[in-house]
């Protein structure tokens, strides 16, 4: 059955952390060797920043909780979110502080990444932003970066009976509260083998649920993704691309599972077209630059999904 039509603009908003990424492409060289640097950019990243921006892309109207300093990368990374139509009233001042940035490296050959970060400083001087907004929203975002305004957010949402979907780290001692606090987790396959199931995602996936998500899901690269929920389990496959850059891949997949499950699509076409979304992605370099608008991801569906997608236009 088609995805529902005519529904109204999806709200979702995100908790959890905006940066500015530098990447840059070259081959992959052995500790001490040098390779030219094939392509270089520099733009807005972060776990839940780059998710959101994924759902204004399609459409959706987001609002972000996070942090910033006022220095030049907090200032060109709220330039960047503002003109991608998020709400920026949530994100809160870090005085005297130091905003997050990462220099990325994207191999050329495979299009996999490695990321260098710098964390935020300062943040012991930040107040949380004022939450109350999230109960005017479909859908929650967050990640764990920081961990206080990650289960303030979770538990505002729960109370106003908004779904929570996140994108964990695989440290479970970094904020375990969380977990209970969550109704979709997606993690990457590598948190499987961190919590002691490695190559074993059935036992994974239940040992999720026992730590209190109802649905939960692993991306698995190329070997696409599994999950199981209340809805039963299943699992996709990963469309094929010409993959240029893997680097916001997972952020893409968060943001637009986000966006069907504003819908109130079943977990399966969450999926699938979150899948779509982050395929589309990987085209291009940089963790912003290949997101799809709805129109897009939509065409790409209709020619590739196994679902039916040909009411989707209708949006």
């Amino acid at each position: 059955m088609a995805a529902r039509t005519k529904q109204k603009v999806p709200r979702i908003a995100g908790a959890g952390i905006c940066c500015l990424d530098h990447i840059f492409v070259a081959p992959q060289v052995a500790w001490g060797g040098t390779a030219v640097v094939e392509e270089y950019r520099v733009q807005g990243g972060g776990l839940v920043g780059t998710a959101l921006v994924a759902c204004a892309r399609l459409g959706a109207s987001c609002l972000l909780f996070s942090f910033l300093s006022h220095d030049e990368v907090g200032a060109q990374v709220a330039s960047e979110l503002a003109a991608e139509g998020i709400k920026l009233e949530g994100v809160a001042g870090i005085p005297q502080g130091t905003s997050p940035f990462s220099f990325i490296h994207v191999d050329s050959r495979s299009g996999e990444r490695t990321i260098f970060h710098r964390p935020a400083a300062g943040l012991e001087r930040a107040v949380l932003p004022d939450l109350g907004r999230i109960a005017e929203c479909d859908v929650l975002l967050v990640d764990d970066y920081y961990p206080e305004l990650a289960l303030a957010a979770a538990r505002e949402a729960r109370r106003a009976e908004v779904p929570v979907v996140a994108d964990l780290t695989v440290s479970l001692s970094k904020c375990p509260e969380l977990f209970r606090e969550i109704n979709v987790l997606i993690a990457p396959k590598a948190f499987a083998s961190q919590i002691g199931y490695a190559d074993d995602f059935p036992g994974a996936l239940q040992a999720i649920h026992w730590l209190g998500p109802e649905t939960a899901m692993f991306t698995l690269g190329r070997e696409g993704y599994v999950y199981s929920s209340p809805e039963g389990q299943g699992k996709g496959r990963a469309f094929k691309v010409a993959t240029v850059d893997t680097t916001g891949a997972g952020d893409a997949f968060h943001g637009a599972f986000a966006y069907g499950l504003a819908h109130r699509w079943k977990i399966q076409r969450c999926a699938e077209f979150a899948a779509a979304v982050a395929a589309i992605k990987c085209t291009k370099p940089g963790g912003r630059t290949g997101l799809p608008t709805l129109p897009q991801t939509v065409h790409f569906l209709q020619r590739n999904g196994r679902l039916d997608w040909s009411n989707l236009k209708s949006l």
